[in-house]
């Protein structure tokens, strides 16, 4: 027993012994690095150190250019823009819209379904100064079942409506 805990004794010194050198060796070699820097500083050798100060300021200009870079491609890509080539023709109406509406216990209503679909698509498309159903021209509704059977004795709706869109005249404003 006696042997096997000098064995150990041995094993455990020869690793401390392996591990202090390596850590030695580094720090020499770092020190080294360093120390040679300092000496060179110390003796009056400034254009290695302004060399290095140099380059220190050029990669800060390249990260801050490639930064501009980013947050211009980013502001590009976030930003809609609408070009128009040829100006709008100053017609009061647009080409018709046919629009199909929800479906709804009673044709009346299903009617209004669809006049609340086309004023929604006709001002997604053409603006707000179009939606308006009551300056639309040629207006026509085809309405017919939408349900197949009947759901406790009631029948739906549904109605297509196709109207052109149409601006109002200009208002007078207020005097």
């Amino acid at each position: 027993m006696g042997a096997f805990l000098i064995s150990m004794k041995a094993k455990f010194s020869a690793a401390l012994t392996g591990v202090m050198f390596v850590l030695a060796a580094s720090a020499m070699t770092g020190c080294a690095s360093a120390q040679s820097r300092w000496a060179a500083e110390a003796t009056g050798d400034t254009v290695g150190a302004q060399a290095r100060q140099q380059r220190r300021l050029m990669r800060q200009h390249e990260r801050a250019a490639e930064l501009r870079q980013q947050r211009r491609d980013e502001r590009y890509v976030r930003r809609a823009r609408v070009i128009r080539t040829a100006p709008i023709a100053e017609d009061k109406c647009r080409p018709n819209l046919a629009v199909v509406g929800d479906q709804y216990a009673s044709e009346s209503g299903a009617q209004s379904e669809a006049d609340k679909a086309w004023m929604q698509t006709a001002r997604w498309q053409w603006g707000e100064r179009y939606m308006a159903r009551e300056h639309a021209d040629d207006a026509t509704y085809e309405c017919g079942r939408s349900s197949v059977g009947s759901v406790v004795g009631q029948v739906f709706y549904r109605c297509r409506l196709t109207a052109k869109p149409c601006r109002p005249d200009a208002s007078p404003g207020k005097n």
